[in-house]
Parts: C-alpha cells; structure tokens; sequence
C-alpha cells in the first residue's frame, strides 16, 4: 500500500523537474537562436555554411523557418545555401519545402530542394498524393515528376481517376517524366473520356515515350473503344516513327470515322511520301472530314506530290478528282493551274466548284479566259464563277467587257462588272473612251448603273461624242442628284454637247431633284423649261405639291410651264392636291391669285378633269343657265 501511494508522488514530482528544466532551457535555446543569427548575417562569406549548420543542429521550429527566410535574401549566395542547408533537415525540411511551392517568390528554389534529394524524397511525396487539398496532390504529383523515380508510377497511375482535372493533368505529366511503360495502359484509356484537352497531355506524355510507346498503341489499336482506336492512331502520329505507316493504313479501313480521321490525320504528321497511298485511298472516303484531312495532309508533300495528284484527277471517281484539286490548291503550285482549267468542264458540278474556288486561291490571269469560257456555258455554278472575276479584279474585268456571247451571257458579264465596283472603274473609263461603238455604250451604261463619283467627269466629257453623246446622258440622269451639276453645267453650253445634257435631264428619275427641277421652270431659257417638264410629270403628285408650293412665285412662262405640267400628270392623287388651289370654296381668295386662277382653271378645263370640273361650276352657278365662258364648259 506504501508503495501505491509513493509511486504518484514520484511521477509528480518528475513531471515537475521536467518542467523546470525546460523552462529553463527554453529562454537558453531562443538566446542561442538570437546569438546565432546575429552571428550568421555578420560572419565572411565562407564561414556562413558552418553557421547555418550550427543553426540547424538546434532542430527548432524557429532554426527552420530561420532558414527558409533566407531563401528570400537577396543575396543568390545565400539563397543557395539555405537551399544546401534545408536539404539535411529531414522531414521538416521536406515539409517547408513543400510549402514554399506554393510560393511564387521562392517556388524555384524549393523545386530545387526535391531535385536535388531525388529518390529519397519519394516516401514523402507519395503520402502527400492522398491530402485532402487538391492543390496539395497535384503539386505532389508534379514534384515526382521533377524527381522521375520510377517506384512513384503506381501512385501516381490512382490519381488519374482523381477527381480534380488539375491533379489528373499533373499525374499525366509526371507519368510522361518517369517513362513507366507500365503505366501507358492506363494514360491511353483517358482517350475514353472525350476530353479535349485531357486527350492532349495523354499525347503530349506519348511523345515523350517515343519508340517505347509503339507496341502498346498497335495493341490500343486492336481496342472494342473506337475512342481509343482513334487515340492510338494520334499517339503514332505524335512520334512519327516510319515503320508504324501500315499500322494507320490499316485504320483507314476502320468502321468509325473518328478513327479514320485521326489515322489521316496522323498521316499527314509524318510529311513522308511513304504515306502517299493512303492518303490518297482516304480521298474517297465517305466522310467528308475523312476527305479534307487527307487533302491537307497530301498538299504537305508538295512539290513531289504535285504530279501524284495532277494524275488523280484523271480518276472515275468524283470524290477523288474534287480532293485532289483541294490538295492541289493548298500546295500552291504553279504546275497545277493547267490541268485545274481543264477541270473547269468536269461533269460533275462539285469538282467544277473546287476548280473554280483553287484558281481563285492561285490568283492567275491565265484562268480569266477559260473561266469566261465556263461562264457562257455554266448553268449550275455562275454565282461561284462571278465571284472568281470579282476576286482577279481589272484584269477580269478588262477580259469580260471585251468577251462576246449571247443575250444571257452579256447580262451576267455585266451584272458581275457591276458588282466589281471600284476594281473594275479604271477599266470602264477606259474602254467607255476607246474600242468599237457598242463595248463604248456598254461600258457607258455600266458606269451610270455603278453611279460612282469619279466617272462625273468622263461622263461629262462624252456628251460631246457624236456616237455615245446620248449613252452618257442617260447613264447621267441614271446616277440622279450626284449627276445634276454636270447635266446643268453642260445644258449651258451649245450645240451636241447641250442637247444631249438636255436629253439627259428629260430622263431624270430622282424624286430628290424635284426642286430643281421646278427651278428650272422660272429660268428664261424655254428648252430647258421643256426638258425638266418630262420628269416633273412622270414624277405624279410627290411632283405635283412641290411646283404648288412655287406657282405664285414664278414668272408668266413659268407659270404657264407649270400650269402644263399639272395638267398632264396623271395621277388621281395630283387632282387631288389641285382642286383646293383651283376651287379654294366661297369667299377664299385664291392663293395664286384670281388671274392665275382663272388661268389655271382654263388650261385644267382643257386638259384635265371635265367632270369633276362640270360639277364644281354647276355648284357655282347655283345651276342657274347663263352665259359666260364657265357655263359654256359646263354644258
């Protein structure tokens, strides 16, 4: 019993000294600690190593962090010992390591540390792939990617089913580092998950296995997963190694289009004409991705292709014929325009639109003539070959103005000259001037329907030609308000040159020029009061409000102009707007005066609406017969 009750006491009183003593040591240890740094950062450079050592030999929390703080020094010197300094730490110099990893200041330095302890770090690093944080695993997974050592790989293969994306992308690339062929099996079955940018580094990481990676893609190959077929047929492509040709050959057979598509993909990655055959077997592919791969790929053997594919064009096969053109086209070879213009007249509408759209691409005026050629006979496609002329420009316009066929033909011919626009301007003035009588009315009539501008002054020019005079008017009047100072300009001039602006001002169309034109009525000149009449009356009553709202003002021949042309627009609505101004009602002064109503009403009752005109003086009189020149018009 004494000894139960004493063996309490003998514990108490050992916790007791324990104490003691450490309280005591404690205040030692941090004075050590002061002393020590204060020793450390006034020492020579090459006693700084044994001080940091001597730091170290405390394996206090503070000694450490000490030391980890000094990977922020300026001094690289420095920076670098107490990266030598914190590799002999152990574990707590692993874990502030691994912390500052995620430090963007010192991150090098601490990636530097595992580096250099290689191997004997893995344990640690492998525990850390299982940390709740991913942030943590991935950072892990990267480090035994820095660290290659190949007993991490099993660990590392669990985190590709890890679900953070980011870990996963690490554990690839630390996989790809290592180079574990035992754990490629299990990178190509991400080809499973159809992610584009996971698919990448699984490719990415099968480039760097390079030659050793071959046996297990033809074994992928093989695979019931069509994702991992087409997968295995990219790997091969990414390490390009000659000998795996017939491996992607046999692919293109395959049932899945995606599989098919990657294996010409891949094809085209080598730029070997050892992959030529089936590339050109892929041509004919029935699906049209399948087709436009393997046409990249082949125009990447250029120019020793050019010749493989100038001969398919000969092939029964349209699909084969309308890929090899696209090849073609892509090369950019000169050796191909020729036979591409012959096969501007295949029977096929398709491999008539790929030829059209390779001489766009090739840019050659060699391909104007024979595309006019197709043009003239072309029922299914022009809208492809207007737009051929349109991208060669001038020299395409210059060729179709001077091309002759029949009505249809020259209505297309011109209908895409037109929608050249400016590329086709130069041209136009040019042969507007110079040529046979018809191109010249031609070219005339194009540039009033393009109404640019800068033709005003050929245009202008020409109505002084006795054969074009009058075409240049009318492509004047066609270009409307923009045109109206050069018609007024020249109508004051003489002879042809006056007539035919004249004529060109009777053919005005513009509702923009209507007052203008009612201008022109107050002039003195009686002609060309005779040429703005024409417009004025097709104008109806848009016509008819604007010359009333300027009746009262205009002189004696003018009016009597005026009055004319209101008579003989014929539109009801003009009749409409007269009748207030012709009977304003009892008692209303007429707004153009009682003369000029008078007037008005007499030429109105010659030419205009008699019934409408009975019925209104019928009213007047009070149906009482009379005399008087309104009575007699009335009966």
């Amino acid at each position: 019993m004494k000894l139960k009750r004493r063996y309490p006491k003998i514990l108490i009183i050992s916790s007791i000294l324990i104490v003691l003593v450490l309280s005591a040591a404690g205040p030692a240890l941090a004075n050590r600690l002061e002393d020590l740094e204060r020793r450390y950062y006034m020492s020579e450079e090459e006693k700084r190593p044994v001080m940091l050592d001597s730091i170290r030999e405390l394996g206090t929390d503070e000694a450490l962090e000490f030391t980890v703080n000094l990977l922020r020094y300026p001094d690289v010197t420095v920076r670098m010992e107490a990266v030598s300094s914190i590799q002999k730490w152990g574990v707590g110099g692993y874990e502030a390591a691994f912390a500052g990893l995620g430090d963007s200041e010192i991150n090098w330095m601490c990636e530097s540390i595992f580096a250099n302890l290689g191997t004997a770090v893995t344990p640690f690093l492998t525990a850390k792939l299982n940390h709740k944080l991913a942030s943590y695993r991935a950072r892990a997974a990267y480090i035994l990617g820095v660290t290659a050592d190949d007993n991490a790989s099993e660990a590392l293969v669990g985190l590709l089913r890890d679900p953070s994306r980011e870990v996963r992308i690490q554990a690839i690339q630390a996989l790809a580092g290592i180079k574990s062929e035992e754990s490629l099996p299990k990178l190509l079955e991400l080809f499973e998950e159809d992610d584009v940018e996971l698919s990448e580094y699984v490719l990415l990481a099968v480039e760097r296995f390079g030659i050793r990676a071959v046996k297990m893609l033809e074994i992928t190959l093989m695979s019931r997963n069509d994702k991992l077929r087409a997968g295995a047929a990219m790997g091969l492509g990414r390490i390009r190694i000659p000998d795996t040709i017939p491996m992607l050959e046999r692919s293109l057979d395959d049932p899945s289009p995606m599989v098919r598509s990657s294996a010409v993909r891949s094809l085209g990655e080598f730029r070997d004409m050892r992959a030529t055959s089936g590339l050109l077997e892929a041509l004919d592919d029935p699906d049209r991705s399948v087709q436009e791969y393997a046409s990249t790929a082949l125009s990447r053997l250029a120019p020793d292709i050019v010749p493989v594919l100038i001969k398919e064009l000969g092939s029964d096969n349209p699909l084969v014929r309308k890929n090899s053109i696209s090849a073609l086209r892509k090369t950019g070879d000169k050796r191909a325009l020729w036979p591409i213009m012959q096969a501007l007249d295949d029977v096929d509408r398709t491999v008539r639109m790929y030829a059209v759209t390779a001489l766009i691409q090739f840019k050659d005026p060699s391909a104007i003539g024979p595309m006019i050629e197709r043009l003239k006979k072309e029922k299914e496609i022009q809208w492809l070959v207007s737009f051929a002329f349109m991208e060669l420009g001038s020299e395409a316009a210059d060729e179709l103005l001077s091309a002759m066929g029949d009505e249809e033909f020259c209505y297309t011919r011109n209908l895409i000259v037109l929608r050249m626009g400016e590329k086709a301007l130069d041209v136009l003035h040019k042969k507007a001037n110079s040529g046979d009588v018809a191109g010249r009315m031609n070219a005339i009539a194009l540039l009033g329907e393009m109404g640019n501008p800068d033709s005003l002054e050929t245009l202008g020019a020409l109505l002084g030609d006795e054969k074009v005079g009058w075409v240049a008017a009318h492509a004047l009047a066609e270009m409307g308000e923009l045109a109206w100072e050069t018609l007024f300009a020249h109508s004051q001039k003489t002879g042809f040159v006056r007539a035919n602006a004249l004529d060109g001002i009777s053919l005005i169309e513009d509702p923009g020029l209507l007052p203008k034109l009612v201008e022109c009525l107050s002039t003195d000149d009686k002609q060309l009061r005779l040429a703005v009449t024409e417009p004025l009356i097709r104008s109806g009553a848009v016509g008819t409000l604007v010359i009333l709202e300027n009746l009262s003002r205009m002189p004696a021949a003018g009016f009597e102009t005026a009055v004319d042309v209101l008579c003989r627009i014929d539109d009801p609505r003009a009749g409409a707007y007269m009748r207030p101004v012709l009977f304003p009602g009892s008692g209303i002064e007429p707004a153009i005066g009682k003369r000029r109503s008078y007037l008005f009403r007499q030429a109105y009752a010659r030419k205009g609406g008699l019934d409408y005109m009975k019925k209104q003086l019928r009213n007047e009189m009070g149906g009482v017969a009379g005399g008087g020149v309104w009575q007699r018009i009335a009966h």
